[in-house]
């Protein structure tokens, strides 16, 4: 009884330990994590790193308690955090098996190059979410008419940062970025990120604990009851054994005496 007390005890605490830390994201590079980690750090939202193998690769995963996913997401979210991962020229254009047609190095170029304005934009400070949409026609060469080149920005800013004083020198990089583009087809697009307040983020963590650990709860619940049960069996056979002997000396007939003319 005794070592199935023990192993019902162990279950409950390792299912208790097993519901601590939830995963958040996983397949990051170390600087993602790092990243992740302190931008919830400074949200007062305790975060862990840790490695994962997966064969001839590493990549990390950020860990929370099961309670604060959905506050941490929101962090997260308001902070562009986890970053994309933007394509470059040089490996759209890498050498491959198959000769690309000039429509898809037409394709390829325009795409290549609104990814490497993204991922410039993006570096400067207070910068969430960028985005650049280039369109360059195609114009003909026995035309006299030509189309200018146009760009679509969309910025995103951490809050309590204002870049609308930065719109200018933005519009002139993007500009001087792009072949036959103007600093006027240039039209940029600049909205504040948004973060739930306190009192809506608590209520979302508990809503998601709940969420989260319904099963979790349910099967702990279980545990607990079972484990209760045990002690209570236990402790009656315990009382029986020591109530037992008494019961039967208390109740013993007394002995006749026997008398000698009998």
């Amino acid at each position: 009884m005794n070592k199935l007390l023990r192993i019902f005890a162990v279950g409950l605490l390792a299912l208790l330990l097993a519901g601590c830390q939830q995963e958040l994201y996983t397949g990051l590079t170390e600087n993602e994590a790092n990243q992740m980690v302190a931008a919830l750090a400074n949200a007062n939202i305790a975060a862990s790193k840790s490695s994962v193998d997966a064969g001839d690769s590493r990549s990390w995963q950020v860990d929370v308690d099961g309670g604060d996913i959905p506050s941490a997401l929101n962090v997260l979210h308001a902070a562009g955090l986890p970053r994309p991962r933007l394509t470059n020229l040089g490996e759209l254009f890498k050498k491959q098996g198959l000769v690309a047609t000039p429509a898809e190095e037409r394709i390829r170029y325009i795409y290549g190059v609104s990814q490497e304005l993204s991922k410039t934009l993006l570096d400067i400070d207070g910068v969430v979410a960028a985005r650049v949409q280039v369109v360059i026609p195609r114009n003909d060469p026995l035309s006299d008419k030509v189309r200018p080149s146009s760009a679509a920005v969309f910025i995103k800013y951490r809050p309590g940062i204002d870049l609308r004083v930065m719109a200018p020198m933005v519009k002139d990089l993007v500009a001087h970025s792009i072949e036959g583009l103007t600093y006027n087809n240039v039209s940029l697009f600049l909205t504040a990120a948004q973060v739930l307040p306190a009192s809506k983020l608590a209520a979302a963590g508990w809503h998601g604990l709940f969420n989260v650990w319904g099963w979790l709860g349910a099967l702990a619940t279980l545990l607990v009851l079972l484990t209760l049960a045990l002690l209570l069996f236990q402790g009656r056979g315990r009382l029986r054994k020591i109530v037992a002997p008494r019961g039967r000396g208390e109740h013993r007939p007394a002995e006749q005496p026997v008398s000698e003319g009998g």
